[in-house]
């Protein structure tokens, strides 16, 4: 082989390894994309698991202390002198719809499926009086979606008659 086979043969080479590289970097740099999507979807659940759980143990602290349910009720205004069983199931109920909430959060992130949202949603009682009068007074504390969400549960059982 002369002179200028050898050079085309090692200029399509060059040309090969230069393509190679740069199909390994879209690769690199798209899996290093989808992994800091992957950090910061974990990063905004943790922090808003964080907060919930500052919500729920504010409302633990007023169902387990009678002495400041009166105090936090005057700051909400929210009973208007319900007795104190009426405002811990009141604190009961956003605990349960907080929960509810979060799931919801999970799953707009994909970070649970479907099936797991369904199940998470369990124990937010939708099909009781309680909790479809709790929710007509504070759906407007949570997200859109959720309440859409909810909301959609809630005609469903009603329709159904049951709580699935």
């Amino acid at each position: 082989m002369d002179r200028q086979k050898w050079k085309d043969v090692a200029e399509a080479i060059g040309f090969t390894a230069v393509i190679a590289s740069l199909v390994f970097v879209g690769i690199e740099t798209r899996n290093s994309t989808k992994q800091s999507e992957l950090t910061t979807q974990a990063l905004e659940i943790s922090a808003y698991q964080a907060l919930m759980s500052n919500i729920d143990d504010l409302n633990m602290l007023l169902i387990e202390n009678p002495s400041m349910a009166p105090i936090m009720d005057g700051v909400w205004g929210e009973s208007d002198g319900l007795d104190f069983e009426l405002f811990q199931s009141n604190r009961v109920l956003y605990i349960l719809f907080r929960h509810g909430d979060l799931a919801f959060f999970m799953y707009e992130r994909g970070a649970i499926d479907e099936a797991r949202l369904e199940s998470a949603l369990g124990p937010v009682p939708i099909w009781t009086e309680a909790g479809r009068e709790f929710w007509k007074r504070r759906k407007n504390a949570f997200s859109e979606n959720y309440r859409n969400h909810i909301d959609k549960l809630m005609e469903d059982s009603t329709r159904s008659g049951s709580p699935e």
